[in-house]
């Protein structure tokens, strides 16, 4: 009989509250990130704090010592993460034990913690393998844990950021800075002569502009810092330009811009204020403009914009050019400042700024021989879910996102960097650390197109320009900055910097010994390095679905799956590709050999590819890209089945609020032949973080480990499962809460216990068909077990709103009224969502009963208040009301049109008395979950206390329900 493989760590403990402190404080400060995030844009990557938890847990024995474990997090027991602690700690200029430490992510191991690893791992020499390595968090952290570790990845920009991040600084060490520095320095040097003459000059600083604040001053030099540009077009009525722009800011709330439209000429003039009130109103909104003139003063018809850009009507104008201006003073002593002080200056553009005409003679002079050697990306956009909104704005090949003047200093990027790696090859130099070192160039240029596109911004509250993909689409930007490329210590300057410096703390964080002084001492490590270095990690590029490794081989597969539809990678990647494809690919051409990327073995619900199938085959394309997801996750699942050992373990970082994704993730997981043996859910993201901030939004990515196990060739029948998934998530409750989860984080988490009873009896049926499940009624599937815990947690959630509600006979609209209501506020709810939720309580969203209480807009529906129920004529005074949540609505809404009494009277009248429990446990539960800004509150309040003399029951902020923008 086979060996019953060793438990690890993960599967009996693991410090979550103190792996989730350590995420938080490594994704806080933008600035001061792990090097891996700012080597190259990649999305969704997990913190190196949790991946390097679930990699070490998932490869130690489960009596390895805690203590030790958190000393190789470079973490300590019993940290916590408290924002109103923080807030009150940093208002009175003090500390917080332990938070104020050195963050996780910047350990290295020390020999003595790297022995205690090696010493205390269930297997020898263990293989680690993550199938879609995207970002690279976690095949970086094996790396740096001492373990040979494989990385896979379908997408080739993710393969190169992979090697980039994960191969090369473990494998070249410290001489891999100095040879980026060489070849960087030399190409700098070379573009920026071929862009002499394409920046304007800097104009003079006049005497009325120097800064009173800074005396004597002994030199200055002003530089060009970018360029602010707004689209524009003609007005369809007046037939006047028209400059697009959402807002006119430049700095904090104050300066901006003042529009001077001239009637009789057509256009707008520009002036910098300092003031809110002087500066304009924007000029377009969702995709509609309004005109500024004062005799026209319409909008456009909607889609007009669009179209007046589709058919190449769209055009430019330089609004503001930005200026950094440095001055050096003398000191008391009478020398010169070491440094000088920087100011930075807004100026009206004059017309010789935004003059393209000379640009474009240059561009079209270098138009055949840039074309002959393929210099410009000039590859169609192909139509997606995120490409769409580039094509509908004018933008059909990758090349039309830049400006004439970004394509010509973009190109001459590309042009120097082939004539240099020629000039290598010929010198017989291009050795592989030197190609390395190149694709690190390549990379540092994609770093300059990112910050130097027309989706490109201005950011006035940070005084900075803000990238192409400040979020996961491309979004039109009707106002955009471009850098000056060639300006000291701006453009190309600072991303070659940058570039450097992350390979600097790349190498330090792969654990390599300072450097000797022959070597050049580059950085100086704050600890020892590790004792044990494992080889450098060996990436793979190609579909996980199809790995090239022995069956049978891999000890470990620790990954962070694509997330259903929260990014399309691919679409979004191929902005950069296009790019690579002409640099990095001229020294790896096997990586970007097709012509954009792979988006057919990409594993993601994409809508974009299945509606032509949706609309011939009668299907939503949303089930029909859910499917397709669940087939590839299917296809991925089996080949890690075929690649793991039997004694292996399987370790899968999961976010996604959607039951829907939930269930095809654990569907593709299950069939494959694992079994869920214990969950985990890691907070990454701070409470008060701005995409989560308010929302409904899951704070938590839940840790699924997993084994591979023989199919139970005798399931228990789907009633038996039932009530040991129910007895499993009660039992488990208690623990989650300790952990100080949100509501959705609770919900998610409770998948958990549910996973494990359902993988443990897959094959379970029912006896008596389920009429809501189209095909096999009889099949049980993770959504039954999903939608059981989630009923047990709503249970849960009901008793903490209120005992006195909980007990009460409630009908069921109530009680999905307010459980929903706690969970999105009057916040717009996914339809889906909210049916799951619904489906729960036994109430039918579609019927006419849900119609009175909700507004359903395509695939959102909205909550209704009281007031606004009234104002419908749904309740009424004049008629009895039909549920428990009539009752307490009608008397909200009298007492905000004519009193507390009013209602009071109105509820006597229909005997329905305020004493009750049920109408007091329903009004209680109503005011437990409203949020301060709900229309219903105040009246709500009133009526409480003029009923009952009590006070206010506290609102309980809850959250079980997804918001409709929150992605």
């Amino acid at each position: 009989m086979p060996t019953a493989p060793s438990r690890r760590l993960i599967e009996n403990w693991l410090p979550i509250n103190e792996i989730s402190v350590e995420g938080i404080r490594e994704r806080a400060a933008a600035s001061a990130l792990p090097p891996i995030n700012w080597l190259h844009v990649w999305w969704a990557r997990r913190p190196l704090a949790s991946s390097r938890a679930a990699v070490a847990a998932s490869m130690l024995n489960s009596d390895a010592d805690q203590s030790d474990f958190y000393d190789l997090m470079g973490t300590y027991a019993g940290i916590h993460y408290d924002a109103q602690e923080i807030a009150a700690a940093k208002a009175a200029d003090s500390k917080i034990e332990g938070y104020a430490n050195r963050r996780a992510f910047t350990h290295n191991l020390t020999p003595a913690e790297a022995h205690w690893f090696q010493q205390n791992l269930a297997v020898a020499n263990p293989l680690v393998l993550d199938v879609t390595a995207g970002g690279g968090s976690i095949p970086f952290e094996a790396g740096r844990l001492g373990l040979h570790t494989i990385a896979n990845e379908l997408n080739p920009v993710a393969a190169l950021i992979l090697r980039a991040t994960c191969q090369w600084p473990q494998q070249y060490g410290n001489a891999l800075p100095t040879a980026y520095q060489e070849v960087s320095a030399r190409f700098q040097k070379r573009v920026k002569e071929l862009l002499d003459g394409v920046y304007p000059l800097s104009i003079p600083l006049l005497d009325s502009e120097r800064p009173e604040k800074i005396s004597r001053i002994v030199r200055h030099q002003r530089n060009v810092w970018a360029f602010l540009w707004c689209r524009t077009i003609q007005c369809p009525y007046c037939h006047r330009e028209i400059p697009l722009s959402p807002n006119w800011r430049l700095a904090g709330k104050v300066s901006g811009i003042k529009l001077l439209p001239e009637p009789e000429q057509g256009i707008c003039n520009f002036q910098v204020v300092t003031t809110t009130d002087d500066q304009s109103p924007g000029t377009v909104k969702k995709g509609i403009a309004t005109c500024p003139y004062p005799d026209c003063g319409t909008t456009t018809p909607k889609g007009y914009v669009a179209s007046e850009a589709q058919a190449g009507r769209m055009g430019q104008r330089l609004y503001c050019v930005i200026y950094r201006d440095q001055y050096w003073t003398r000191n008391k002593n009478g020398k010169e400042s070491a440094r000088p002080k920087t100011v930075r200056t807004f100026k009206v553009a004059r017309p010789i700024d935004g003059d393209m005409a000379p640009i474009q003679a240059r561009l079209s002079k270098l138009q055949l021989q840039w074309d002959a050697a393929n210099i410009l990306p000039n590859e169609t956009i192909d139509p997606g879910d995120k490409t769409d909104t580039p094509l509908q704005y004018g933008m059909p090949r990758w090349r039309c996102m830049f400006n004439p003047r970004q394509q010509l200093a973009h190109g001459y990027c590309v042009q120097v960097f082939r004539e240099l790696v020629d000039a290598d090859k010929a010198a017989g130099d291009l050795t592989e650390i030197r190609k390395a070192a190149w694709c690190y160039v390549a990379m540092a240029l994609d770093k300059l197109f990112d910050y130097n596109s027309l989706l490109s911004t201005w950011i006035p509250d940070d005084g900075s320009v803000g990238h192409t993909f400040d979020s996961h689409d491309f979004g039109i930007k009707w106002s955009y900055a471009e850098m000056a490329v060639a300006i000291e210590g701006l453009g190309l300057e600072w991303a070659a910097k940058d570039m450097g410096n992350c390979i600097k703390e790349l190498v330090n964080m792969s654990g390599h010994p300072e450097p000797n002084l022959d070597n050049g001492a580059l950085i100086q490590s704050e600890e020892p390095a590790a004792a044990i270095l494992a080889p450098p990690s060996g990436v793979v590029s190609g579909p996980a679905q199809d790995l090239d490794l022995p069956t049978g081989s891999v000890d470990a597969i620790v990954f962070d799956p694509p997330y259903h539809n929260n990014v399309n990678y691919a679409e979004l990647s191929d902005f950069f590709y296009v790019w690579l494809k002409r640099t990095a690919g001229y020294i790896f051409p096997e990586y970007f050999q097709p012509y954009l990327t792979d988006k057919v073995n990409e594993a993601v619900a994409n809508l974009s590819r299945v509606r032509e199938q949706a609309r011939g085959g009668g299907k939503a394309a949303g089930r029909l890209a859910t499917e397709d997801y669940q087939d590839k996750m299917a296809a991925i699942f089996r080949e890690c089945r075929r690649v793991i050992k039997p004694n292996g373990i399987m370790t899968v970082m999961f976010t996604h609020k959607s039951t829907a994704a939930w269930d095809a993730v654990t569907i593709a997981l299950i069939e494959a032949g694992f079994c869920v043996t214990r969950t985990w859910p890691i907070k990454t993201e701070a409470e008060n973080a701005l995409n989560i901030s308010g929302k409904a939004a899951a704070r938590s990515t839940i840790l699924l480990v997993c084994r591979p196990q023989e199919r139970n060739p005798a399931p228990q029948p789907w009633h038996i499962v039932e009530s040991r998934i129910v007895r499993a998530v009660q039992e488990d409750i208690p623990r989650l809460q300790s952990y100080g989860l949100s509501p959705v984080d609770l919900y998610l988490a409770a998948f958990g216990p549910a996973l494990q009873v359902i993988s443990e009896n897959w094959g379970a049926e029912r006896a008596v068909a389920n009429p809501n499940r189209l095909g096999d009624e009889f099949a049980v599937t993770p959504g039954d077990a999903l939608e059981v815990a989630r009923r047990e947690v709503i249970a849960h959630r009901t008793r903490e709103i209120s005992e006195r509600w909980a007990d009460g006979a409630v009908d069921a609209l109530t009680r999905f009224y307010i459980l929903a209501q706690d969970g999105a506020g009057a916040a717009v709810i996914p339809f889906d969502e909210a049916n799951l939720f619904a489906r729960a309580m036994g109430v039918d969203l579609t019927g006419p009963e849900a119609r009175r209480i909700l507004t359903k807009q395509g695939d959102k529906v909205t909550l209704k208040p009281a007031q606004d129920r009234m104002a419908e004529n749904l309740i009424s005074e004049q008629r009895p009301a039909q549920t428990l949540l009539d009752q307490a609505h009608t008397a909200i809404a009298l007492t905000h049109r004519q009193g507390s009494a009013a209602a009071q009277e109105w509820l006597q009248m229909q005997g329905y008395p305020p004493q009750s429990p049920e109408f007091k446990g329903t009004l209680e539960a109503l005011l437990r979950v409203a949020r301060p800004n709900h229309p219903d509150l105040a009246a709500g309040s009133s009526l409480w206390q003029f009923l009952y003399a009590d006070p206010t029951p506290r609102p309980q902020q809850g959250v079980l329900l997804a918001t409709a923008d929150d992605s």
